[in-house]
């Protein structure tokens, strides 16, 4: 799917982009001109900078942490 018709971006290029490091709409537009046209990708980058740090924030169900107290 286009996020950014204006400069042929795709979720793909978006997330691989997100995967390397971009973590803010001004570092997607700096690699990939996301929002540098008329700006109606901006809405769509930002879900998938949304959906990218969900997925790197949900523990499996299996961990459960444990604080400093707990442990001694």
């Amino acid at each position: 799917m286009y996020v950014c018709v204006c400069n042929a971006v795709t979720e793909r290029q978006v997330y691989e982009a997100i995967d390397a490091g971009a973590t803010t709409i001004k570092a997607l537009n700096r690699q990939l001109s996301v929002g540098a046209q008329c700006g109606a990708c901006v809405s769509c980058a930002k879900e998938c900078l949304s959906k990218a740090s969900a997925q790197k924030t949900n523990l499996p169900t299996n961990v459960f942490h444990i604080s400093k107290q707990e442990a001694a």
